[in-house]
């Protein structure tokens, strides 16, 4: 009897821990009314583009190719939720997230033709024109969750990569004159329009609740009103202020690193 009691204990302990191998060598899933919201803050520079410009006033030439935006810093936030349902999406993830960042491409002094000119006796003056980009706008995003386990974050590693639009607003102010600056220092001058932003990138779980991460977005928009000062024109003593309207296509590469924080919400 006590041998028959035996047996049945062993081939009970053989069949549980055969069970909890098979279940340690199965991902784990989570359930889809899991939520997953987070912030994070973000630095790096913005590498836009040097486009060509197209002058509304009148003023020639007309176009101006290869503008010089220059690369400045650029730093933003984002705040957002994933909705962990990879079961039906073949280990994917799905969230939203609304993003915002500024950055200033400048364009640096002096390009004829743009903000500055080449006076009668040869000699050249001009002034950097003073620009600042904003972009804020919701994104569509999808990760991939890499070296999961059973505790949150359920997952080391998440690349991720996303799009979206949003609003895209570039302000700017010309010099003064002979690159002397005006008394008031930031003029209000914006031109806003619609934005659309790709996004890629990887995150990874410092601590159960921080995560680092590194991305580049590519954002683009096409602009009708902005401006410079073409032939510094613009004088200090009086304040006057003379601004060139022209069209442009910007495009611009954002590199960023942050942090996050992460939340676990399960119902």
């Amino acid at each position: 009897m006590k041998t028959r009691i035996s047996a049945m204990i062993f081939l009970l302990c053989v069949v549980g821990f055969s069970q909890s191998v098979r279940a340690d060598d199965e991902l784990p899933t989570i359930s889809s009314g899991t939520i997953e919201p987070y912030m994070s803050f973000m630095a790096g520079v913005a590498i836009p583009n040097s486009p060509t410009i197209t002058f509304n006033d009148g003023s020639q030439p007309n176009s101006v190719e290869n503008v010089d935006y220059q690369t400045k810093q650029s730093i933003g936030g984002n705040a957002g939720v994933w909705f962990p349902t990879r079961n039906a999406l073949a280990g994917f993830d799905v969230g939203l997230e609304v993003t915002g960042f500024v950055w200033y491409p400048d364009i640096a002094c002096c390009q004829e033709n743009v903000n500055g000119r080449t006076l009668p006796g040869g000699a050249f003056e001009g002034t950097t024109t003073e620009k600042q980009g904003i972009y804020i706008g919701p994104n569509l995003m999808i990760r991939y969750p890499m070296g999961i386990s059973e505790a949150y974050p359920n997952g080391r590693w998440f690349p991720y990569i996303g799009g979206g639009a949003g609003a895209h607003q570039m302000s700017f102010r010309p010099g003064g004159f002979r690159g002397a600056g005006f008394e008031n220092a930031i003029t209000d001058q914006r031109n806003t329009t619609i934005g659309f932003l790709a996004v890629g990138g990887v995150k990874a779980h410092l601590f159960k609740y921080v995560a680092a991460f590194a991305e580049a977005k590519y954002v683009i928009a096409d602009h009708d009103a902005l401006g410079t000062d073409r032939f510094g024109a613009s004088t200090v003593g009086n304040q006057d202020q003379v601004i060139n309207d022209y069209t442009a296509n910007i495009r611009t590469i954002h590199v960023h690193v942050g942090l996050s924080i992460h939340f676990d919400i399960r119902p």
